[in-house]
């Protein structure tokens, strides 16, 4: 059974340079830092309250993530799932027919772990991942109080809710649509965090336009802040382009440019009452 969403990835060229912007601007606990030899990466996790942000440099040419970042650039890279049994969640993929990477469970940074390929999910890289020991909290208070949700882009909003549910048991909490946006929206919960399917209503539009250029697959990552205008202005004291805050039901949203993020579209959330 999947408890929460573990990490996502972003691969970076740097980590050095990246923790400039996650650890240092936004503010977030680095949890681990290491060297996975047999992968030929170096990661480094940051917290985000339950879930958390891992940042891969590759150290070696001749791996996976080193190919992706010389074909595709810095930006996210796949989303992990936490389980208390990996093993048992890679032989049920393999039992349905699901495209796999890995079919035993393996080392790796966030414990042991396992891949699903893309194709599995519509083109987003899976990770499962069981924890082997306690993670290392930073202070109670933080600026980035959660790992908010994922937004994935698809281009049927009803094939990737079955894709997400048959796959890994996520319930469907509702579905929306905004012509603001120019979206339909499906969002499914997992533990304090939830998977948000997105698909354009037209042709037209930012949406529309990613799906096209970039196909199916991870669009953006959402992180809870304490405090929308305090965050804004320390990152804007550090140099990083941020939009002004705007207003929605029951939340407040402003973007930071993917040219401080390391190619990825970051989304902070303000909740009413949170």
């Amino acid at each position: 059974m999947f408890t929460k969403i573990h990490h996502v990835a972003v691969v970076v060229r740097d980590a050095d340079q990246a923790l400039g912007f996650y650890r240092d601007a936004l503010g977030m606990h680095v949890t681990k830092d290491a060297v996975i030899e047999d992968q030929g990466v170096r990661g480094v996790l940051l917290e985000a309250g339950a879930g958390e942000i891992e940042l891969i440099q590759p150290v070696r040419d001749d791996t996976g993530v080193a190919k992706f970042l010389a074909g595709k650039g810095e930006g996210l890279h796949h989303v992990c799932l936490e389980s208390d049994d990996v093993a048992a969640e890679l032989k049920s993929a393999e039992a349905r027919g699901l495209a796999m990477i890995d079919r035993a469970p393996r080392a790796g940074l966030a414990g042991m772990i396992g891949f699903l390929h893309p194709k599995a999910t519509r083109g987003v890289l899976m990770e499962f991942a069981t924890p082997v020991e306690s993670p290392h909290h930073g202070p109670a208070a933080q600026p980035i109080k959660n790992l908010d949700h994922v937004a994935v882009l698809v281009s049927d909003l009803d094939a990737g809710i079955k894709t997400w549910q048959e796959n890994y048991g996520l319930p469907l909490e509702r579905t929306s649509e905004s012509q603001a946006l120019g979206i339909r929206q499906a969002f499914l919960p997992i533990g304090s965090a939830f998977i948000e399917l997105i698909t354009p209503l037209g042709a037209e539009g930012p949406v529309a336009t990613a799906l096209k250029d970039r196909g199916e697959g991870i669009y953006l990552i959402s992180l809870e802040v304490a405090n929308m205008d305090e965050r804004v202005a320390a990152l804007r004291d550090k140099g990083v382009r941020v939009g002004d805050p705007m207003g929605s039901a029951g939340s407040r949203l402003a973007f930071i440019s993917p040219r401080n993020t390391n190619g990825v579209s970051i989304q902070l959330i303000e909740r009413s009452g949170a």
